[in-house]
C-alpha cells in the first residue's frame, strides 16, 4: 500500500531496504513524479517516512548518485540529475529489477575433454580447492596495491619461489623474475642476448628437432639464426654447435616432445661449451616436477659455470594450470638488468592476483602437497596408458615414460597426420609428432595422459589398434 504524501515526502510504496528504495525513486522519476532538477527529500526525512534507518537511505542515495540519477551539492541537498528522466523512461536502472526475468546463467568453461590427449594441459582438478581458495582469499583480503604489476612484481611469489626452487631443483634462487609465460621469458632472453652480441652478426639459435615450437617462434621473431639438430636420446651434442657465441634452447628434464632426459655427461659438456664460447643456455624446466621411478638430475643452472651462462625458466602451466599465466626466469647476473628493462618495456609480467595467490599457495606448503599427490596420480595414469598400448599395439615403440605428462608413440613408415585425423573421427584428439619438427620429422603421436582415466586408456589403445589396422590394409 502506498504511503500518503506529506510535506517534504514522496509517494512511495512500502520498501524494506536500500535496493527497494532505489528502485522506487527511479520508478518515480520514470513516471514523472520527479523531474530533472527536482529536490529529493533529505535522508533524515525519507528515513522517517519509510521507517528505514538513515544509513540505509544514505546507501540508496549513494547508489543513485553512482548511477547518475541524482546529484548532491553541498548546502543545496540532493536533486534529480539532468537527463535522469529520459534515462529512467528508457529503462536504465542501477541494477536489475527484482521482478525482471533472471539473467541467463553463464556456464563455466568446460575445459578439454578427457578424450583430448594433446600435450600441454595438466589435470587442474587435482589442485586442492580448499587450499587454493584459501590462498586467493588471503590475497583478496590484503586489498589492491594500486601498482602496475611490472612496477613491483609480486614480492610474495618471488620469495616463495626462491624456497621452492631451492628445495625441488637445488637452485639457490635469490630473486626470480616473473613473466606471463615461458614463451615470453624465452623471447626476452633471445632479445637481450642478441642485443649484447649485435657486432657478431646473426646469432645462432640451437634447438633439438623435433622441439618446442614456441621457442622457435621467439628466436625467429628476434632475428636469430635458427640451427636445428636431430634429437639425440642423450641430449644435444655440443660438437654440433661450433665455436661462435649463441643461444641453446633445451628441455633437459623431459625433452619436448620425445621425452628423453639429458644425460649428466651431456649436461656438463653443454655448460662447459657455454662457458668457453660465451654462449647462453636457456634451460626450460618443462615437466621437471614429475618423475617416475628415476632420480632427479641436476638442473643445468646448478653445474659449475651454470650461474653465469644458464637462464633457468619455469612455469605453473604444467604443475597447476595454464589458467594462471605465471612463469619465472633466473637469468645470468650479466643479463639480469637487460631482462628487467625488457620486462618494463614489453610489460609481459603476470597479473598481480594470480601471482600473489600462487605465492601464498607455495608458502603455505600447498604446492608441495599438490606435487606429491599429482605425481602419484600421473604415475598411475602413465602406467595404465603404457599397459594399454603394450596390450593393444605391442609392436610400437613408446618413448618419454620416465617423466612429465606425455609420452610419444613412434609410427615409422606411417602418415601420422592421417592417423591423427582417423583418431579424431573416432572422438580422440592427439598431436602428430611430425608437426613438431622443422627439418627432421619423425612420424608418431604425442599423447598427454594427465587427464586419462583407466577405462579411457584401454579404449584408446583399442581404437588406435583399429585405426592402424585399417590404414595398413
Amino acid at each position: 500500500m502506498a504511503r500518503p504524501p506529506r510535506s517534504g515526502s514522496l509517494v512511495l510504496p512500502d520498501v524494506s531496504g536500500a535496493s527497494e528504495l532505489v528502485e522506487a525513486i527511479v520508478d518515480t522519476i520514470a513516471d514523472g513524479g520527479l523531474v530533472d532538477g527536482d529536490r529529493i527529500p533529505s535522508s533524515r526525512s525519507l528515513a522517517q517516512q519509510t521507517g528505514l534507518s538513515r544509513g540505509t537511505v544514505v546507501r540508496a542515495f549513494d547508489e543513485l548518485a553512482a548511477a547518475g540519477f541524482v546529484v548532491s551539492d553541498q548546502g543545496s541537498g540532493t536533486r534529480v540529475s539532468s537527463g535522469a528522466g529520459q534515462a529512467a523512461r528508457a529503462g536504465a536502472r542501477t541494477r536489475g529489477r527484482s521482478d525482471a526475468p533472471p539473467e541467463p546463467t553463464v556456464a563455466p568453461r568446460a575445459g578439454r575433454s578427457r578424450r583430448d590427449l594433446r600435450p600441454g594441459i595438466p589435470d587442474a582438478t587435482l589442485v586442492d580447492e580448499r587450499e587454493w581458495r584459501r590462498a586467493v582469499r588471503a590475497v583478496a583480503a590484503a586489498g589492491m596495491a594500486g601498482l602496475n604489476p611490472w612496477d613491483e612484481p609480486s614480492p610474495v611469489l618471488r620469495a616463495a619461489l626462491a624456497g621452492h626452487l631451492r628445495r625441488h631443483r637445488g637452485i639457490a634462487a635469490a630473486d626470480p623474475l616473473l613473466f606471463d609465460s615461458s614463451r615470453s621469458a624465452v623471447g626476452a632472453l633471445c632479445a637481450v642476448f642478441a642485443a649484447r652480441h649485435a657486432d657478431h652478426g646473426p646469432i645462432p639459435f640451437h634447438i633439438e628437432d623435433p622441439g618446442y615450437r614456441g621457442a622457435v617462434l621467439m628466436a625467429r621473431e628476434q632475428g636469430l639464426d635458427l640451427r636445428f639438430h636431430p634429437v639425440d636420446p642423450d641430449g644435444i651434442d655440443v660438437r654440433l654447435l661450433g665455436d661462435a657465441p649463441g643461444v641453446v634452447f633445451t628441455t633437459p628434464a623431459h625433452q619436448y616432445p620425445l621425452g628423453h632426459r639429458v644425460s649428466v655427461d651431456r649436461r656438463v659438456a653443454l655448460v662447459e661449451w657455454a662457458v668457453r664460447t660465451g654462449s647462453l643456455v636457456i634451460e626450460d624446466d618443462y615437466d621437471g616436477e614429475f618423475r617416475y621411478g628415476v632420480a632427479p638430475l641436476p638442473a643445468l643452472a646448478t653445474l659449475p659455470g651454470g650461474a653465469e651462462n644458464v637462464a633457468y625458466v619455469g612455469t605453473s602451466s604444467k604443475s597447476l594450470s595454464p589458467d594462471l599465466r605465471v612463469a619465472w626466469c633466473l637469468p645470468p647476473a650479466a643479463l639480469r638488468r637487460d631482462v628487467e628493462r625488457w620486462l618494463a618495456v614489453h610489460r609481459r609480467g603476470p597479473s598481480a592476483l594470480p601471482a600473489d595467490a600462487l605465492g601464498e599457495f607455495i608458502a603455505a606448503g600447498s604446492m608441495d602437497r599438490h606435487l606429491a599427490r599429482a605425481s602419484r596420480v600421473y604415475s598411475d595414469r602413465r602406467s595404465r596408458l603404457v599397459e594399454a598400448l603394450s596390450n593393444e599395439c605391442p609392436g610400437l615403440t613408446v618413448t618419454g615414460v620416465e617423466a612429465g605428462l606425455h609420452l610419444c608413440v613412434l609410427l615409422p613408415g606411417r602418415d601420422d597426420d592421417a592417423v591423427v585425423a582417423a583418431l579424431e573421427r573416432e572422438g580422440w584428439r592427439t598431436r602428430a609428432l611430425s608437426s613438431q619438427s622443422s627439418r627432421h620429422p619423425i612420424s608418431g603421436l604425442v599423447l598427454n595422459y594427465a587427464r586419462l582415466g583407466a577405462r579411457d586408456a584401454r579404449e584408446f589403445g583399442a581404437t588406435l589398434r583399429a585405426v592402424l589396422g585399417r590404414s595398413a590394409s
